[in-house]
């Protein structure tokens, strides 16, 4: 697995090939560039180059769609085999202060060789293919960029450098065909403001939608598809809210804009703006202007975190010579009324602080907004408000005002939820309105969220052109980074306790205290992937969370934060080794050290900023920031040393193994699967062991080691399912799922011998391998070449493999037609869906899902499958636990034990 430092990471397919993704703006940079002087006038008609598109509305049409590449390929693309239209790719929702765009990147690839193992396995299982060369294969990701509307240039400049007006980067418009009539959705106001500006600079026309429908799709969207989007804040805490989409309606949605509009929403499509108010953003924003001459809405808000506005506020203590007024419930803190002091103080404007003025007016502005909600939504008898728009922009202060508002005059009956994604929401609704981009068909389990290092995505003022390449994408992250700019040193929420009271008590904190997130988005990118399924066999898919661990604990978040940074150093090294150790891979692996310990800063600041936090997606982030920067394997070298090593010593294990009786081979089976797992260069105290003798040296002392009872030790009942008493022999598993780890001994002397054994029982054997690499992890593209050499020495083997479509030669007899199907059960290998040693079953591949369908035994192998999640996750078919503790904080916090303890958990069906 991946002990200690699992260190490897969810990486749930990635649906575009990054590093075709940067060839592909390197081209297109080359273009512009061959444009010279005539750049200015070929943007002003650029009408005249854009892509052709259907006369009908387009969309997207995600029927039968599946992941389809060849095993060689690193990132695995998805084929929508009923597409024939380009989609829309661009979306706006033009405000009176911020502009906000939506859009959709996608590729087309042509279509490689099937391959037949896949084919083979797949036509098992039940899963069509279709006509995979009639089409294109499309892979998707939907970005979330923001610019402010005083600036609208630059938002055409980056709208003109993706080319989103002609269909992206990606799209092939060099054929010539032209449309006059491209068309971008919009809403907003300024969508009728700024309709000749894009016409005149972009040649598009911008499609209208109702932004109050707009608004509603976009957070009913969300709601339902982004599993942790809603979020309550009190006190400087978030808590992420999960909405059961089948008990959404009714809720009030508070838009906070320009001004505020409130609305009831009962379903898709029905709602009614129930109420409003015109104190809202533009409020702030211009009463601040006006008396602080601060230049913009985030310097405004930054400048209140700074300020003390019992200097303006006139308290409830103020009138009564410091004392509370108990008699009606008020505290002598309580703000009787917002800037009553500047009645009776002598003084001008420029004897006030600005920074007390833009505090004041934020608390004022929030309170009253969070009043008025409350007091709508307890008209129409609602008890969940949701509050969107980019006045909020993930500030603390702002948040925590609103909801104490609400709490208060609730009497606690109502809850101020905010969203993730909230200024996005109309920008969102424009985008999905062109005509079904499926997206209201996709589920929680189908969008996969993804926080890449690098403008405009994470941070920084820079929106601007995109980065064309990895060496700019590079450059950039350098730069920004030596600054010490937002993403590295974000401002640090104050403790729990000492937040100010949203409107009702005095702020306790002076400084820097309060963080505003305006110059740093909290939302990633929304990868589209159809093909992931929820796992069928969960018992409880509604209740099921795969983390054990949870990081809200700051004490364990530091721990684990220092536990991956301490890695940090080995991982590079292994890395840049892995790409030849070239001056272009030691600058990679410097980058990729920057980027994932700035990730770490940002999370150690604000644990709750990338959406609720386990260790699994710490170990996901850490794996995708590898893949970011081209690291594709870096323990290839490493893993195929201890595979050539384990496979030469597999006959005599096996020989050993056939020389026992059936119940004394089963316990050495198990003792042997625990012993193997040992080899984990995710684990820091294992790697320690590899210093200490050879793979099979290790692997002996584990074994010799395994003295029972073991931590958790249900192996007496596996014993009586798999064996039965006495003279009473149950019949054996029809279909086995075996959740692989670790390449070398765990897979070649722990987990073939296991399955072997199930297979001589007559029970098919599936072997669950990573999509994508990740530490020293096995993948299934890895694995049919292990079985294939461990074959050579074992009929059983050889035949289920024959069977399953594994070995090359009986793979293409049994393809052509020409060869019956073994008798024997088949060995099989699917791929999980992810890149990391932990796996949350919520999103697994397509393959895995059908496999699953007829399983009725599952085994979950190694710390990061059976320890750091799904521990306690339950199953409707027998489930086997099985992994070596190899981390003292885990093995107390979990187990109340040590490190190398044994973990054999058996849980029949439920």
């Amino acid at each position: 697995m991946a002990g200690v430092v699992d260190d490897k990471i969810l990486g749930i397919i990635d649906i575009k090939d990054k590093e075709t993704e940067e060839n592909n703006n390197s081209i297109q940079n080359t273009l512009v560039k061959e444009e010279g002087s005539q750049g200015e006038k070929e943007m002003a008609h650029a009408a005249g180059n854009s892509i052709h598109r259907s006369g009908s509305r387009p969309q997207l049409d995600v029927s039968k769609a599946e992941i389809q590449s060849n095993v060689e390929e690193k990132y695995p693309t998805i084929l929508l085999p009923n597409q024939s239209d380009d989609i829309s790719h661009l979306a706006l929702d033009i405000g009176g202060s911020l502009i906000k765009l939506v859009y959709f990147s996608r590729r087309e690839h042509h279509q490689s060789a099937n391959d037949k193992r896949k084919k083979s396995m797949k036509e098992r299982l039940g899963i069509s293919n279709g006509n995979r060369r009639s089409y294109p294969i499309l892979g998707g990701r939907l970005h979330f960029v923001k610019f402010e509307t005083s600036k609208i240039n630059e938002c055409l400049d980056f709208i003109y450098s993706k080319q989103l007006h002609r269909g992206g980067l990606e799209s092939r418009y060099s054929d010539g065909v032209t449309n006059q009539n491209a068309i971008i959705k919009a809403t907003g106001g300024g969508a009728y403001k700024f309709a000749d500006l894009f016409k005149e600079r972009l040649g598009v026309s911008l499609d209208k939608e109702d932004e109050m429908s707009c608004l509603v799709a976009g957070a009913n969207f969300l709601l339902k598809a982004i599993r942790h989007e809603a979020f309550t804040h009190m006190e400087g805490h978030k808590e992420f809210v999960q909405i059961d989409p089948n008990d959404m309606f009714p809720f009030l949605l508070v838009n906070i804009g320009s001004g505020v509009s409130m609305i009831k929403v009962d379903g898709d499509g029905k709602f009614e703006r129930v109420s409003g108010t015109n104190v809202g953003g533009g409020t702030y924003w211009g009463l601040g202007k006006l008396l602080t001459k601060c230049k913009s809405f985030d310097e405004l808000l930054e400048l209140s975190q700074k300020g003390d506005n019992r200097t303006i506020d006139m308290l409830v203590g103020d009138i009564y010579g410091g004392m509370d007024y108990n008699k009606i419930g008020l505290s002598a803190s309580t703000i009787a009324s917002s800037f009553g002091k500047a009645i009776s103080d002598k003084k001008e404007l420029e004897d006030y602080r600005p920074e007390d003025i833009s505090l004041s007016l934020l608390r004022m502005i929030s309170y009253n907004i969070g009043q008025i909600s409350y007091l709508t939504a307890l008209r129409f008898g609602l008890k969940r408000i949701f509050f969107g728009g980019f006045f909020i922009r993930g500030h603390a202060y702002t948040m925590d005002t609103i909801s104490f508002a609400v709490q208060f005059w609730s009497k606690g009956a109502a809850q101020a939820m905010f969203l993730r994604h909230e200024g996005f929401l109309g920008a969102l609704g424009a985008f999905m309105s062109s005509e079904r981009h499926g997206l209201d068909d996709l589920m929680v389990h189908q969008l996969v969220e993804r926080f890449p290092m690098g403008a405009p995505y994470t941070g920084g003022k820079i929106h601007g052109p995109p980065l064309g390449d990895l060496n700019e994408k590079i450059s950039w992250m350098e730069k920004f980074l030596q600054k010490g700019t937002e993403i590295t040193a974000p401002v640090p929420m104050i403790p729990p306790g000492t937040t100010g009271l949203g409107g009702f008590e005095v702020p306790l904190s002076k400084g820097s205290a309060l963080r505003s997130d305006a110059s740093a988005l909290n939302v990633g990118v929304l990868h589209l992937v159809p093909t992931l399924e929820v796992f069928p066999l969960l018992a409880d898919p509604k209740s099921y969370e795969p983390n054990t661990i949870d990081l809200s604990d700051h004490g364990e978040l530091e721990y684990w934060f220092t536990i991956l940074s301490e890695h940090l150093p080995d991982l590079v090294d292994k890395a840049v080794a892995s790409e030849g150790g070239t001056d272009d891979a030691k600058r990679r692996g410097d980058a990729f050290a920057r980027a994932f310990s700035a990730h770490l800063a940002r999370l150690m600041q604000e644990p709750a900023a990338y959406g609720k936090l386990g260790l699994a997606n710490l170990l996901e982030m850490r794996e995708e920031c590898l893949r970011e920067f081209l690291f594709v394997d870096a323990y290839r070298s490493i893993k195929q040393r201890e595979n050539e090593a384990s496979l030469a010593v597999l006959p005599d294990l096996l020989m050993e193994l056939d020389s026992m009786d059936e119940e004394t081979r089963l316990l050495t089976l198990i003792e042997g699967v625990l012993a193997a797992n040992i080899f984990d260069w995710g684990s820091r105290a294992c790697v320690e062991l590899y210093h200490k003798g050879t793979i099979i040296e290790i692997y002996r002392m584990s074994r010799n080691k395994m003295r029972r009872p073991w931590r958790v030790d249900d192996f007496d009942a596996f014993k009586e399912r798999m064996l039965g008493t006495g003279d009473k022999k149950p019949p054996p598993h029809r279909r086995a799922l075996l959740f692989v780890d670790n390449s070398g001994a765990d897979i070649v002397l722990g987990m073939l011998p296991l399955a072997r054994e199930l297979l001589r029982l007559g029970t098919e054997v599936v072997l669950v391998a990573n999509s994508l690499p990740a530490l020293n992890d096995v993948t299934a593209m890895e694995l049919p070449d292990i079985v294939a050499e461990a074959a050579k020495h074992c009929d059983i083997l050889r035949r289920a493999a024959e069977a399953g479509g594994l070995l090359e030669d009986a793979m293409i007899n049994t393809l052509d037609g020409s060869k019956e199907n073994s008798s024997s059960v088949p060995l099989m290998v699917v791929e999980n869906g992810c890149g990391s040693p932990c796996i949350d079953l919520r999103q697994v591949s397509s393959e895995l899902a059908a496999a699953a369908k007829d399983a009725d035994l599952i085994i979950l192998e190694g710390m990061g499958r059976a320890l750091h999640t799904n521990l306690n996750a339950r199953f409707q078919c027998d489930a086997l636990k099985l992994a070596m503790v190899k981390n003292q904080r885990l093995a107390e916090k979990l187990m109340k034990g040590n490190i190398y303890d044994c973990i054999c958990k058996y849980e029949p069906a439920i």
